[in-house]
């Protein structure tokens, strides 16, 4: 299929239909909900797009989206452009000094000689599975006994995970001590990690709505998937959430964000105070 190049100053405009459609169709593929307070950040997110194209109308472009062949590769594109990407090394600590102090060693008491599973969903740039890995190190856990998985919906995001050089941003809440232990300087303001840590995290592409690639993931006993489904409509993230339920292992851990809850989405995790934190765990059958 051929798309030609829209005319005129009203080509990137999308009257409210087109846009209702186009929000319906990103949230069936992603479930990102996207309402009219919105309009303004999507609408331009498109014109990007379309304007990479060759200068494609907005009803070309939706068309592209559902059913040109190469409509995978524009995806990416476009799940880059709307997806939030913000994150850095110890984001929301207390959580995850809970899962260092207090987690890890009540799973290694439950799995005895059996590995723990600790699953980064939507680990965005990498920054919170190699904060889980450098904490699983300084809990000083045989590294060989904790695997980390790591997925995101986000390609470009994943590329940045695997190349693992970081900006100061990154680093926001850390000291110089911190960068210097578990990263080397590779530019002015450019940090790598270093290898041992970097090759301790798994990183692969998944969509959290693609409710059948669950199957390639194994049992889980810990689940991070922090500031992630507020994103999400109702249907979506019970969906998701329900899910995660059937991946975890029985008496296993969800954590949240700290804003988020799971009031009205589900019964089968149930909140309980560990000494450093509040934690989702599943409820046995």
């Amino acid at each position: 299929m051929i798309w030609e190049p829209a005319e005129g100053p009203q080509k990137w405009l999308l009257d409210d239909d087109l846009y209702a459609r186009v929000c319906a169709l990103v949230h069936d593929v992603t479930g990102l909900y996207f309402g009219e307070n919105s309009r303004y950040f999507v609408e331009k997110r498109l014109e990007t797009r379309m304007e990479a194209m060759g200068g494609i109308s907005a009803r070309d472009y939706l068309s592209y989206l559902r059913f040109d062949i190469q409509r995978d590769e524009e995806w990416d594109q476009l799940i880059a452009l709307i997806t939030t990407t913000e994150t850095y090394f110890l984001r929301e600590e207390r959580q995850l000094r809970c899962f260092q102090r207090d987690v890890l060693p009540l799973l290694r008491q439950r799995t005895g000689q059996q590995k723990i599973r600790v699953w980064s969903a939507g680990c965005s740039t990498g920054e919170e599975p190699y904060t889980i890995a450098m904490l699983v190190r300084e809990a000083g856990v045989p590294e060989d006994s904790v695997e980390i998985f790591a997925t995101d919906i986000n390609s470009r995001a994943l590329a940045k995970a695997k190349e693992a050089v970081y900006g100061e941003s990154a680093f926001r809440v850390v000291d110089s001590a911190f960068k210097e232990r578990w990263f080397t300087r590779v530019a002015p303001g450019k940090f790598k990690l270093k290898d041992d840590i970097r090759q301790r995290v798994s990183f692969s592409r998944l969509n959290l709505l693609e409710m059948d690639r669950y199957a390639l993931m194994p049992p889980m006993d810990v689940i991070f998937c922090r500031n992630v489904i507020i994103y999400f409509d109702l249907e979506s993230k019970v969906k998701v959430i329900l899910r995660f339920y059937e991946k975890m292992r029985p008496g296993g851990f969800l954590m949240l964000g700290h804003s988020e809850s799971l009031i009205s989405i589900t019964d089968k995790f149930k909140l309980i105070h560990l000494p450093g934190d509040l934690v989702y765990t599943r409820v046995a059958l």
